[in-house]
C-alpha cells in the first residue's frame, strides 16, 4: 500500500464523520481531529497487537473504496423492469479482484500543476475501484472514480482549472427493482470524465452516465419512468402532516354538518348557484374543513406515535407553479403553512417535497424530486449516511406499490367490465 497517496487522499476528500463508522466496528477510540484520526487508521492497518482490535489491508481497502457513500450526497434511483441476476452478482464480487484495475492507493491526488495532463495521470477514465457486500440486506455496491475537472482560483484570484477524484457509487440487490447511483456534488464542476450538468442543477446526465456504466457488469437492465413519484409524494406529506391527536378528530367530525350548512348559506347569500356549481360548492366546503383543522392544530398540537417521525418543510407542484416554504425547517408544516400546503397539493401534482426525518435526537433533512428517468433524494447540507437515505426510500417504495397495486386492481375491473357476455 501507498500510504503517502492514501494519506493525501483521506486529507481531501475524507471527513471526520467517515472515520466513525469504521472506528465504532473495530471499537477504535475517536479522536478529536481528522490528522489524529488518519493516524489511528493508519496503525490499526499497520500495527497488529498494538491496539485491541486491527484491520485487515482487505477490510481497510474496503472502506476505502465504499467510505464516500455516506456524505452529502445525490442519489439517483433508477426503477428496474427486472431484478438483477443474483449469480451474476455474486460471481462478480468473488472475481472483484480481477476486474479492479487500479486501487485507490496508486493514485496520487495531488493537483497543483496546472498542466491537467501531468495530474493523476493514471485517472484518465472511469475506474472501477471497489465491489462492496452488504451481507444482511444482500446489496452489492459498485464503487467508481472518475476523473472531474473544476473551476477554482490561482492565489492572485485569477480562474483556471483543476483535475479531482470523483468518487460514484451504483447499488443494486437481486432482491430489488432499483439502483441507486450515488455521487457528491462536487462544487464549480465543469464536468465529470467529459460530461456536463444539463443544467446548474442537473445532474441526471452525470447519474445517467454511471448507471449505463454499470449495465456493463451488470447486464442491460430496462428501467421505467418513476410517474408514480407525485402520487407517492402526495401520500407522503398526507401521513408525515397528520395530527394524531383524537380531540382534533372528534372536533373535526363534530363540525363537518354546521361547516357545510354555513358554506351553503353564505354561497346563497352571495348569490351563487350550488346547485349548478357543486364543484365550487365542495372545494368551498373543503376550504372551510382545512382552515377549521389548522386552527384546531394550532391549539390542541399534533401527537408524535414514535421516536422516528417525518416533517415537511418544502412542497413544490408542478414544476414552479406552487412552492411552500415554512419559515422554520425544524417545525414543518403546521397551522397556515399546512393550509397553505394542503390547498397548493389540490391545484397540481406535488414533484417536489422537503422531508425532515427525525431519529432520536438527529434531525436530517432531504429534498426528493421527480426526474424523467429516475427520482432524486438529496440531502440538504448535511452529513447522512446511507442507511438514512434508504429509510425514505424504503417509505417512497412502499406507497409505489400501494399506487401500483390500485392501478392494477382498476385496470383488472375495466378488462373485466370491457368483456362482451357470450350467448
Amino acid at each position: 500500500m501507498n500510504w503517502e497517496n492514501i494519506n493525501k487522499l483521506l486529507d481531501m476528500y475524507t471527513q471526520h464523520k467517515h472515520y466513525h463508522i469504521l472506528f465504532d466496528k473495530y471499537k477504535i477510540n475517536k479522536k478529536g481531529s481528522r490528522h489524529a484520526m488518519a493516524s489511528m487508521l493508519y496503525q490499526a492497518v499497520n500495527d497488529k497487537g498494538v491496539l485491541f482490535s486491527t484491520i485487515s489491508q482487505e477490510a481497510f481497502y474496503d472502506w476505502l473504496a465504499y467510505h464516500q457513500i455516506d456524505g452529502n450526497n445525490y442519489s439517483f434511483v433508477y426503477n428496474l423492469k427486472e431484478k438483477p441476476n443474483s449469480q451474476q452478482l455474486k460471481s462478480l464480487y468473488e472475481n472483484k479482484e480481477s476486474l479492479i484495475k487500479l486501487k485507490l492507493w496508486d493514485i496520487d491526488p495531488a493537483n497543483e500543476s496546472e498542466d491537467l495532463t501531468n495530474v493523476m495521470p493514471n485517472l484518465n477514465s472511469i475506474s472501477l475501484v471497489g465491489i462492496h457486500k452488504d451481507e444482511i440486506d444482500d446489496k452489492f455496491t459498485f464503487s467508481f472514480v472518475s476523473p472531474c475537472i473544476v473551476n477554482g482560483k490561482r492565489p492572485d484570484g485569477s480562474t483556471r482549472l483543476f483535475k479531482k477524484m470523483f468518487f460514484t457509487h451504483c447499488v443494486v440487490s437481486s432482491h430489488d427493482y432499483e439502483c441507486k447511483i450515488i455521487f457528491n456534488p462536487t462544487a464549480n464542476l465543469d464536468n465529470v470524465n467529459g460530461v456536463q450538468k444539463a443544467k446548474r442543477t442537473d445532474w441526471s446526465p452525470i447519474a445517467d452516465m454511471f448507471f449505463g456504466v454499470l449495465k456493463d457488469y451488470i447486464g442491460d437492465i430496462k428501467i421505467t419512468a418513476p410517474l408514480w413519484i407525485p402520487d407517492a409524494l402526495s401520500r407522503f406529506v398526507e401521513e408525515a402532516t397528520r395530527h394524531n391527536n383524537p380531540i382534533i378528530s372528534e372536533k373535526a367530525f363534530k363540525f363537518e354538518e354546521k361547516i357545510a350548512d354555513f358554506a351553503s348559506e353564505m354561497l346563497n347569500e352571495a348569490e351563487f348557484d350550488i346547485v349548478t356549481d357543486q364543484a365550487m360548492h365542495m372545494r368551498f366546503i373543503q376550504d372551510i374543513q382545512i382552515s377549521f383543522e389548522a386552527q384546531l392544530i394550532e391549539k390542541f398540537g399534533i401527537i408524535q406515535e414514535d421516536s422516528e417521525t417525518f416533517d415537511i418543510f418544502r412542497q413544490r407542484s408542478d414544476g414552479v407553479t406552487h412552492t411552500i416554504d415554512v419559515e422554520s425547517r425544524d417545525i414543518g408544516f403546521v397551522g397556515s403553512s399546512a393550509q397553505a400546503a394542503k390547498r397548493s397539493r389540490g391545484d397540481g401534482e406535488i414533484d417536489l417535497l422537503g422531508i425532515n426525518f427525525k431519529k432520536s435526537d438527529r434531525s436530517y433533512k432531504f429534498l426528493v424530486e421527480q426526474g424523467s428517468d429516475a427520482y432524486l433524494v438529496r440531502g440538504t447540507n448535511t452529513f447522512i449516511e446511507e442507511e438514512v437515505v434508504d429509510i425514505v426510500i424504503r417509505r417512497l417504495n412502499q406507497y409505489r406499490d400501494e399506487i401500483q397495486a390500485t392501478e392494477f386492481r382498476i385496470d383488472q375491473s375495466i378488462d373485466t367490465n370491457s368483456l362482451t357476455p357470450t350467448k
